[in-house]
């Protein structure tokens, strides 16, 4: 329990983090178990509470929808759990203002290239790897 508090203590983490981070300390499945379930109990160790907090980090650090999911299922969350988040997450009208806004801090390296055809490309590749629809991309680069 102590291995626990002192994990849980630095951050958030999944049921799965913690689990995976008390095995690698070499307890046993029984301790593990006890140890999640007592800190279930105690309200430490929430899913859906760390969930809606990645994602909302994620958000104002200018990822997508896709990169969020993206990382929620690398967390070890359910997916009906990571599919309530994303449908809380953001409309696509918010989506399209993100990108528009993590794309502006790329502004000098667009207006460095001459080509409009390769600056489109750019801010494609861009945001597309920051994990935003193609959609969203499409409309936000229509503007460029």
């Amino acid at each position: 329990m102590q291995s626990a508090f002192r994990i849980l203590a630095r951050r958030d983490h999944t049921t799965g983090e913690l689990a995976l981070k008390l095995r690698r300390k070499g307890y046993d499945r029984k301790a593990v178990d006890g140890a999640l379930e007592r800190c279930r109990d105690l309200g430490y160790l929430d899913d859906a509470r760390t969930a809606r907090t990645m994602a909302d980090h994620l958000v104002t650090r200018g990822y997508g929808p896709l990169r969020i999911r993206q990382v929620l299922v690398q967390k070890g969350l359910e997916e009906t759990l990571v599919e309530q988040v994303m449908a809380e997450c953001q409309s696509e009208d918010d989506q399209v203002r993100a990108a528009q806004k993590v794309l502006g801090k790329k502004t000098s390296r667009l207006h460095r290239e001459s080509d409009p055809w390769k600056r489109r490309q750019i801010a494609y590749r861009f945001l597309s790897a920051r994990g935003f629809p193609s959609a969203v991309v499409n409309r936000v680069i229509d503007d460029i």
